[in-house]
């Protein structure tokens, strides 16, 4: 019997003992709005159009949204498609990962509500969004009847003191204290610049996904480190950056009790 310690996750995260169901299903939301879905200004359940950033669209993200109207549109290359849209900075469940939402200004959209996006995104005029790495998305505020449970910031679940190790990500992918699920064994291959950075280490490399979410990546253990496939795991606060300077952190993980989750993170997409 492995002994267990708590950590607190600091995340946006699932209410532990406030799940009345697990087959929930989000994705199906989703889903279903792609196939028969209007877009609405007012307050109802229906999905409405926005426009975001690449890298904040996952296909069935949920998210709440942290801000007022911002004074200010962060710098775009082509600012005319975002004429008429105030913009509100949200942040995803589990990474809280931040970027930005446009929203078209007769919109009623609620600080500290919370939303998922729509399985698909919408085609856009041919050229419209150019350069800028935008892109036109769908989205509805979530119910009660969507979540039978309640999501909060701060969360204890268990770490396994048996399994981890220490490895490398991408800045981009690094979210301390975030659950993710390595979904692959050893690749055979690792990147270059990774491959460069351990002078005395060896490094492998599988796929990954962050809990809840669409939200997937490349984990690069090192070689002995204690990993295994469809286990969750967990970065440690503490990291550093290292050569090539910027772009790889490197980090020690543990291992995750997911029964101290009691919610199947397939019930979040």
């Amino acid at each position: 019997m492995n002994d267990h310690r708590g950590r607190k996750s600091r995340r946006w995260f699932v209410k532990a003992g406030s799940v009345a169901s697990a087959a929930l299903g989000l994705g199906a939301i989703g889903t279903a709005g792609g196939q028969e879905s209007s877009s609405s200004n007012d307050g109802s359940g229906q999905f409405r159009e926005a426009i975001t950033t690449g890298e904040m669209y996952f296909s069935g993200e949920v998210f709440r949204v942290v801000s007022p109207p911002l004074q200010d549109a962060p710098v775009v290359d082509n600012p005319d498609v975002l004429r008429n849209h105030s913009v509100r900075v949200i942040q995803h469940f589990n990474t809280n990962r931040e970027g930005y939402l446009f929203v078209p200004r007769d919109v009623q959209i609620e600080e500290g509500a919370k939303y998922v996006f729509d399985d698909r995104l919408l085609t856009p005029p041919e050229n419209e969004l150019g350069i800028t790495d935008l892109v036109r998305v769908r989205y509805r505020p979530l119910t009660e009847a969507d979540l039978p449970f309640e999501l909060e910031i701060n969360e204890d679940f268990e770490i396994l003191d048996d399994d981890g190790g220490e490895a490398a990500v991408r800045p981009e992918n690094f979210f301390s204290s975030a659950p993710f699920r390595i979904t692959s064994g050893p690749q055979g291959w690792v990147p270059q610049d990774i491959e460069q950075s351990g002078l005395f280490t060896d490094y492998e490399t599988v796929h990954a996904e962050y809990f809840g979410t669409n939200d997937r990546f490349l984990f690069f253990p090192q070689e002995g480190s204690e990993t295994e496939q469809g286990e969750l795991y967990v970065l440690r606060d503490e990291s550093e950056l290292f050569d090539p300077a910027g772009n790889l952190v490197a980090a020690e993980f543990d291992a995750v009790d997911e029964e101290s989750l009691r919610i199947d993170d397939s019930s979040l997409r």
